[in-house]
């Protein structure tokens, strides 16, 4: 998701204001770039292998152990979050590059760290292991910190659309300033044009019915694992769609027994619509989003080597 402020950039021969007239042809566009500058992500994926490998549950934690399968989520979930306390976090006017991938490493670690809490994940080998995660890092830690971002803003978040993107730092999505010059030749404003009407979806349409049912961890824990798992076995099939629909079918009954306890609710039916009914619509915006990369790619948006680019171009 990227917004920024309005540049003007004036045409050279009139000097009209150009903006409003964006024109895809890669052809309009002279690079100012000497060549693309190139992001070695190497040492976060071999991480990222290393926690595939080594991961450890957690035997000393008579809280975990005792926990159901869905439980067991909501915990990697607390456990991820025990940093982000309000009084940390500062409102970014701008970020850069380098400091936007460097956030990608750490989410890209927290979210391999979380999938491996499934039983069903830690089963599936090396390879089926990464084709998963590179299908849903980004999608799974966007809603994560979209929810967080409400949980610690409240309704401030929706109406100035704040978003976190670290333990220390958060964005006014419409007024933050992104500079991604070194890998584009596109203005702010073009850019904008491109990506806002996304990041404007995700906060009407997801935060806002999300600030109105105020979903638990345990809900959001439930709404991650079957966004992850949805996305992982409609694209994967054969072994992790029957993994996924284990996984999924175990943690649908520790959230029966959640409900029945936690809530006495037996009639739970209407909440779990529309919880369920937030997880479809982030998932249609996610789709959404890759056409717009899709198109992105086409016309040269964007000007970077990326040491593994599979792991973006899914997202």
């Amino acid at each position: 998701m990227i917004s920024s402020t309005d540049r003007k950039r004036q045409s050279e021969d009139d000097g009209t204001d150009i903006d409003t007239y964006l024109d895809w042809s890669p052809g309009s566009k002279k690079s100012c770039l000497d060549g693309p500058p190139l992001y070695d992500l190497s040492k976060v994926l071999n991480k990222i292998h290393k926690t595939f490998i080594e991961f450890k549950i957690p035997v000393d934690d008579p809280v975990y152990q005792e926990a159901t399968t869905l439980g067991k989520m909501d915990w990697a979930l607390r456990r991820h979050r025990k940093h982000q306390k309000m009084q940390d976090l500062r409102i970014a006017n701008t970020v850069r590059l380098d400091q936007l991938v460097d956030m990608w490493g750490i989410e890209m670690i927290k979210v391999a760290e979380f999938l491996m809490h499934s039983e069903e994940f830690r089963e599936l080998n090396s390879e089926e292991k990464f084709s998963i995660f590179k299908l849903v890092w980004q999608v799974s830690q966007r809603f994560e910190k979209l929810t967080m971002s409400l949980e610690i803003f409240g309704k401030k978040a929706l109406e100035e659309k704040i978003l976190i993107t670290s333990n220390t730092t958060a964005i006014r999505m419409e007024q933050v300033e992104i500079d991604l010059s070194k890998i584009t030749d596109y203005t702010s404003a073009e850019l904008r044009n491109m990506f806002n009407p996304i990041s404007c979806r995700l906060f009407e349409d997801v935060a806002r019915p999300l600030l109105d049912l105020d979903p638990s961890t345990i809900e959001i824990s439930y709404m991650l694992c079957q966004i992850i798992w949805h996305i992982a076995g409609k694209t994967l099939q054969g072994d992790i769609l029957e993994a996924g629909e284990k996984f999924i079918a175990k943690i649908a009954d520790d959230l029966h027994q959640y409900y029945m306890k936690e809530y006495k609710m037996s009639n739970y039916a209407g909440r779990l619509i529309k919880l369920m009914t937030v997880t479809n619509t982030l998932q249609r915006i996610h789709l959404d989003r890759l056409k717009i990369l899709e198109l992105a790619k086409i016309f040269d948006v964007f000007k970077v080597k990326i040491t593994d680019p599979c792991f973006f171009n899914q997202d």
